[in-house]
């Protein structure tokens, strides 16, 4: 059978015939697309004319054509007009709000870097100020004398990390 005997073929029953030209093309359409949707939306379509039909009202035809644009009236074109400029004005406010945040965002982020930059010299001055006086409080006799009495053998491996840290620069 030259190889299609494992290929799945749709086949209508004998009575295809008598089917109508849509179901047909949607049963088709349904195999193609591997979904039942194309079927389901036909079957919801004929139960709604059948509803209609049954409650006596006309049937339902669907025109999916585009018309014709008709001219408009001189109060739609002056609401047109209207909505426009409303538009045009919302943009340019809403352009100038961005710009004015952008303009305040760049200027606090020049405020921030210039307080960090003052910080960080703050701090500079401020560790070379305590290495200063720990040094002063280090070389200080009578400061030993009464750290050596309190701290007794820790004084020594102390001063030695206060003696490494002051020389780190």
């Amino acid at each position: 059978m030259d190889g299609k005997e494992n290929e799945r073929v749709f086949r209508l029953p004998s009575d295809a015939n008598n089917f109508d030209n849509d179901l047909y093309d949607r049963a088709k359409e349904s195999v193609a697309r591997k979904s039942i949707l194309p079927l389901l939306k036909d079957e919801l379509k004929l139960k709604i004319q059948t509803r209609r039909l049954s409650q006596g009202l006309d049937e339902l035809k669907v025109d999916f054509e585009n018309k014709p644009q008709t001219p408009l009236t001189e109060k739609e074109r002056e609401k047109q007009s209207y909505r426009k400029r409303c538009n045009r004005f919302s943009a340019r406010k809403c352009r100038i709000k961005k710009k004015q945040y952008n303009y305040m965002v760049k200027q606090e982020l020049v405020d921030l870097r210039t307080t960090n930059v003052q910080l960080k010299d703050k701090v500079f001055q401020l560790e070379t100020e305590k290495e200063f006086y720990i040094s002063k409080l280090f070389n200080n006799p009578e400061i030993m004398n009464i750290l050596t009495e309190y701290y007794g053998a820790n004084l020594n491996s102390l001063c030695e990390v206060k003696e490494e840290e002051m020389f780190t620069f």
